[in-house]
């Protein structure tokens, strides 16, 4: 089955030709409707929808330049629509809806500028952590959503998907998991605070005690909690 789902940000370059490909199809559609009904009927304000569809581009300028090919098309169709209205009303009505596109484009950049900017935080964030001494893991909705190479030594695995979707607390001393639970919540809400003498049981049998410190991070579009794990 042909996955037709749309996902941001656009990394392939046949996601991003098939996401233009809809913008132009719409664009078109609503043009050629626009241009064979009267001018009091506001075809032109489902131009939003491509607008919108923008935000699955990953070129942050693109709702601005799509808002100003909608205001050229808009500005043609107010001529070659048949006229119920006088034309100065049509012209009215289709200067308001140009600001509305022009309002909505700076908000959808704005967007994916921020998108963007958290994406970049996460890469540099990953790299960082790559080269740390310390064992990290971040924990999302239960399980192991990342860990670093020094965090697989620090749980006793090889591989790191022996670790990926795994709960971390399966892997701490039984006497222990209830309290790490309670501070893995309380870190969620957004506390941050350090754990000494956490007692690990790793993957392969080893058994390791180590200071845990855990904060609240942002990963893969949702909260999560970081555990930097120290000898």
């Amino acid at each position: 089955m042909v996955n037709m789902s749309l996902t941001w940000p656009v990394e392939r370059k046949k996601d991003f030709t098939r996401i233009v490909v809809y913008i132009a199809i719409a664009t078109a559609l609503i043009f050629v409707i626009d241009i064979y009904t009267p001018l009091g009927i506001v075809i032109w304000i489902f131009y939003l929808i491509p607008l919108f569809l923008t935000v699955y581009l990953s070129w942050k300028y693109a709702p601005l330049v799509m808002t100003g090919v909608f205001i050229l098309l808009m500005a043609a169709s107010l001529f070659l629509s048949p006229r119920d209205i006088p034309i100065e009303y049509a012209l009215l009505n289709r200067v308001f809806f140009a600001f509305i596109l022009i309002i909505s484009s700076i908000f959808i950049e704005e967007y994916i500028s921020n998108v963007e900017g958290l994406a970049l935080s996460e890469e540099r964030y990953r790299y960082l952590t790559e080269c740390s001494p310390d064992g990290i893991t971040v924990y999302q909705e239960g399980k192991i959503a990342y860990v670093n190479p020094a965090g697989m030594r620090f749980l006793g695995a090889e591989r790191r998907e022996n670790l990926i979707g795994r709960d971390i607390i399966d892997m701490i001393d039984p006497e222990q998991k209830v309290l790490v639970r309670e501070r893995v919540a309380q870190a969620a809400l957004g506390a941050r605070m350090v754990m000494d003498k956490v007692r690990l049981i790793g993957q392969d049998g080893t058994q390791m005690t180590v200071g845990v410190s855990l904060a609240s991070v942002f990963w893969n579009k949702g909260k999560a909690v970081q555990l930097v794990m120290r000898k």
